[in-house]
């Protein structure tokens, strides 16, 4: 999985609540495939499936810190890494850097699936209630944390169940093999395994 960070805001606090509001607008209405529908953009959280872009912005804009105004990250599962549910995964994601953090989070996600390889923007508050104290401290994001994302990334997917049952498919494959070789057959089932990675 790739999770990078594609910017940060940070200064003049209208004009990063501008940019913001700008930026939502962008991941809400940017060019949709065939496939994808309005609700397919609409902004989620941790908590809610569908979030008012006014909402959005305030609770982010209420959550800024002296070195950060907000974080902008863009989260794209590998090719191997299948993910059903994206805006569960996404959450389980997040989940995983907020225990890591150790303060609760502020964010806010759209998925896009106009490219050869689907995706979900994040925007992160550039603070949060640390867990222990309830004190607001400074969300910042290093080169560890993404790396811990791009880990919980490919855990969360249904990357090792696939791989799995590609490993069942593979035996089977090899004991009918075997069986046939036995009996003095080759194999000519018709059947096409491409798809299983044989």
């Amino acid at each position: 999985m790739i999770a990078k960070g594609s910017g940060y805001n940070r200064g003049n606090r209208d004009a990063g609540r501008a940019r913001l509001v700008s930026h939502f607008k962008y991941v809400e209405h940017r060019s949709k495939t065939e496939n994808e529908t309005r609700d397919d953009r609409r902004i989620f959280s941790k908590d809610e499936d569908v979030v008012n872009r006014r909402d959005a912005v305030n609770d982010v804009m209420d959550h800024t810190s002296t070195s950060v105004n907000y974080h902008k990250i863009v989260l794209s599962p590998s090719q191997d890494e299948y993910v059903q549910d994206w805006r569960e995964w996404t959450r389980e994601v997040m989940a995983d850097l907020e225990e890591a953090q150790g303060k609760e989070l502020h964010w806010y996600a759209v998925k896009h699936d106009n490219t050869d390889n689907p995706h979900v923007h994040v925007v992160l508050a550039g603070s949060g209630e640390n867990h222990e104290t309830g004190k607001e401290e400074p969300v910042k994001m290093y080169t560890q944390d993404y790396k811990l994302m791009r880990e919980s990334g490919l855990e969360h997917s249904d990357h090792e169940w696939y791989r799995q049952i590609g490993e069942q498919l593979r035996e089977y494959d090899q004991q009918d093999d075997r069986e046939l070789a036995e009996q003095g057959h080759g194999r000519d089932d018709g059947l096409d395994r491409g798809d299983f990675g044989r």
